[in-house]
């Protein structure tokens, strides 16, 4: 019996939507981002990047007995989590979890870059505001009301902030730690500290699309087919029916009858906004970094999205 899966792709590539619509399902429990868990043994890692010589003994013995701890606390047969970091980690959880199954959501680059720069400004944002210690700690808050269990969100909590005294300082806040000192947001790929002062942070998120994409393609390769599904964020939000239909068989569950109903509203147009969004200039900066895998998957047959054409 499948027990565990996990949705994979960049950050703001619907993956969120994704793993709140499968929570509806009877026998599926959606873990929101358990990184306090996956990363417990990896807080001081330079990346987010795990391969499966990670995985000790402990290691495993740990993380398979979290995922076991929700799934019966949930009352669920499936646990599912979403977290965009798994993009960088998938032979790290196939060395743990053999049996799972993967889901990538892929949504075209230029679209997640966009949604990922305004998460980067509103981290930015929050820094400069005289409460951003207030406001941060709003943020945590967010995030740990979706954790259903009080023994995660206590887990979470110490993992986010370490102590109260570094969270008082700041240095602990909105993902400092991680990112050396910075404002940062999303998954950390290998390398990430050579690159990070040399580019705009708008080149920087679109650098994140492709190193997620470009790692869970490759590691696709090595999995089953059974084991391996991707979908479109675009082709969800025109067909959803059709789209969870593929998901759930997927995932080897049935689809309730009054499934559909229990969703919630679809943005069906939420896509292609980049195009009125980014500035011509900004356009060229992203282009040569998101067109060659832009190309490879279909969105786009060639350069003149970014590139200015002459008279």
């Amino acid at each position: 019996m499948l027990r565990n899966a996990f949705i994979v792709g960049s950050p703001r590539s619907g993956t969120t939507l994704l793993g709140d619509i499968l929570d509806l399902h009877p026998q599926i429990g959606r873990w929101y981002e358990p990184y306090f868990v996956l990363d417990r043994y990896f807080r001081n890692s330079p990346n987010d990047c795990r391969t499966a010589s990670d995985v000790t003994d402990e290691i495993k013995r740990y993380i398979v007995s979290a995922f076991d701890y929700y799934r019966r606390k949930r009352g669920c047969d499936i646990c599912v989590d979403k977290s965009p970091r798994n993009s960088l980690k998938i032979p790290f959880l196939r060395e743990i979890f053999p049996d799972a199954r993967f889901i990538h959501l892929l949504r075209d680059g230029r679209d997640t870059t966009l949604s990922i720069n305004r998460e980067w400004q509103k981290r930015e944002e929050i820094l400069r505001s005289r409460k951003h210690v207030l406001q941060a700690m709003r943020t945590i808050k967010n995030f740990l009301v979706r954790q259903p269990l009080l023994v995660h969100k206590v887990a979470a909590l110490h993992f986010e902030v370490e102590s109260f005294s570094s969270t008082f300082r700041g240095h602990s806040l909105l993902h400092r730690l991680r990112w050396n000192g910075r404002i940062g947001w999303g998954p950390r790929f290998a390398g990430w500290q050579a690159i990070i002062d040399q580019v705009s942070t708008l080149e920087f998120n679109a650098l994140q699309w492709v190193k997620c994409v470009e790692a869970v393609l490759a590691e696709s390769q090595h999995i089953e087919k059974d084991q391996f599904l991707e979908i479109r964020y675009e082709d969800f939000l025109q067909q959803p029916r059709e789209m969870l239909e593929s998901v759930l068989d997927f995932l080897k569950v049935p689809f309730p009858e009054d499934f559909m109903s229990r969703l919630p509203t679809l943005k069906r147009t939420n896509y292609g906004k980049w195009k009125q969004d980014f500035s011509d200039e900004e356009k060229s900066r992203i282009g040569p970094i998101l067109n060659p895998l832009l190309v490879q998957l279909g969105y786009t047959g060639g350069d003149s999205w970014y590139k200015q054409q002459k008279n």
